[in-house]
């Protein structure tokens, strides 16, 4: 009776020990699963579209400069993109000055931002399977001091060659004034589209 007393003690540790090892093996693997990419400046860019009304002058733009920091968890991507607004042109000096003093005033509000919290990836996408051909994303943008929530669409090439994002940027949930440039207006909306050439893992 004491030998088989002895052997269902021991058969319990034995069983208490293997489920103590299980959790702590599924935290491993799944740490094993988190994935960091970065960009940096001199291969991210912003492009946007502003259309005048009623004239329907369209101004078009272009900066350089972004840079990101995203951790991908189990196809769930948290993270930012940055952007400097200073480097933002228009081809044309005088509206450009315009377009950051007295507009955006950078001097208060030099960066902009993407931020993402757990965005789910479409599914059965991963890093070694990057190429998504078009397809809808949520994050928020922070402009000119204020965050708001914003909708768009995203590609990404295989091997992460290249991404894009594109999405509308209402300047008055911004509080940013209707730009006038030659007696015209701008419209509330502003298309804006993000670029980055190439992206590095860094685990």
């Amino acid at each position: 009776m004491k030998i088989n007393l002895l052997i269902i003690v021991l058969l319990s540790g034995c069983l208490l020990w293997a489920f103590d090892k299980k959790p702590a093996a599924a935290a491993v693997e799944q740490s094993e699963k988190i994935t960091e990419i970065v960009t940096v400046p001199t291969e991210g860019s912003v492009e946007f579209e502003a259309i005048g009304r009623p004239n329907m002058l369209v101004i078009k733009g272009l900066g350089e400069g972004v840079t990101s920091s995203i951790k991908i968890n189990n196809s769930k991507l948290s993270g930012e993109i940055n952007f400097k607004l200073e480097s933002l042109k228009t081809g044309i000096d005088s509206r450009d000055q315009d377009m950051k003093e007295k507009y955006l005033q950078i001097s208060q509000f030099p960066v902009a931002k993407i931020k993402f919290e757990e965005f789910q990836m479409p599914a059965g996408w991963n890093i070694k399977n990057s190429k998504v051909v078009t397809s809808s994303f949520r994050g928020k943008l922070i402009l000119h001091g204020i965050e708001k929530e914003i909708t768009g669409l995203y590609t990404i090439a295989p091997d992460f060659a290249k991404a894009s994002a594109k999405f509308d940027v209402k300047l008055s949930d911004y509080k940013i004034m209707t730009p006038v440039y030659l007696g015209i207006k701008v419209a509330d909306f502003v298309k804006v589209t993000v670029i980055i050439n190439k992206v590095t893992i860094v685990k």
